[in-house]
């Protein structure tokens, strides 16, 4: 069984490979988040609520008209449902408070899938997620937008990593024709009750995957972290700190995971 799941993960990653030949980095920062084993069961509905917003970040424009992060709020509600087959389907719609106004920032579908499960008897777990956006200009220089994220980690004992190799590929004019953008989201946590957990998350953006890496133009970002897995609402929320040159020196996030009926 896990030898059939393998190979219909490799033929799922061959005809994406196909159907995107390359992938673009995301100028829209409306999810900052850690993939790992959480998924709806068949039927199950989850409404989330992504917040993020930068009261210190870099005021470089990557392209002309570009809305930067620093002084910018991002929010974002994100619906989602199980499917069934390990599979889970979601749909975002994003929105930037920038310049004291409340803008219309894009919208994206998803579809998660986990064939490996802890719970089910894997010794580790590990899926992938597929993502297409449409993001207006000032957000993104490319409006669609796709990227294939790599989901694997395990428990150990209290403990949590959760690892995602992220690449990310413009669809449309100008930027459709540049190699994939490859990035990483790292989390370490443990709980330390049985509804809170302290951890830390690290974003890195590295470059295109045919161009060497240079260092002061990456955008890194490490998060103090703190989760809650209880009631009335289930949330997360961090403080992030930029550790390269090119990276946002301050940003603070939050997802809260809304009760449905």
């Amino acid at each position: 069984m896990k030898i059939h799941r393998a190979i219909m993960a490799l033929r799922m990653l061959s005809a994406f490979t196909l159907a995107v030949p390359s992938f673009a980095y995301a100028y829209l920062q409306d999810e900052i988040q850690v993939y790992d084993d959480e998924i709806n069961a068949k039927g199950e509905y989850s409404l989330e609520l992504h917040l993020n917003t930068t009261p210190r970040g870099n005021q470089q424009q990557n392209y002309p008209g570009e809305v930067v992060n620093n002084n910018n709020t991002r929010v974002t509600p994100e619906l989602a449902y199980g499917l069934g087959h390990d599979l889970e389907a979601g749909f975002y719609l994003s929105y930037s408070n920038n310049n004291n106004s409340f803008n219309y920032a894009g919208v994206k579908a998803r579809l998660k899938w986990l064939p490996y499960q802890e719970e089910k008897g894997d010794s580790f777990f590990a899926g992938v997620n597929f993502e297409v956006a449409n993001t207006p200009y000032p957000y993104e220089p490319s409006r669609y937008n796709g990227e294939m994220r790599f989901i694997v980690g395990k428990h150990i004992d209290e403990w949590l990593v959760a690892f995602n190799p992220i690449f990310d590929q413009a669809l449309s004019q100008p930027q459709v024709h540049q190699g994939p953008i490859f990035a990483t989201a790292t989390r370490v946590s443990r709980n330390v009750t049985s509804e809170w957990a302290l951890g830390s998350e690290l974003y890195t953006n590295m470059n295109q995957v045919n161009q060497p890496i240079v260092y002061p133009n990456m955008n890194n970002v490490v998060y103090a972290m703190m989760y809650f897995d209880g009631k009335p609402i289930a949330f997360q929320a961090g403080v992030g700190k930029g550790v390269s040159h090119g990276a946002d020196q301050t940003t603070l996030k939050a997802i809260l995971s809304i009760p449905l009926p």
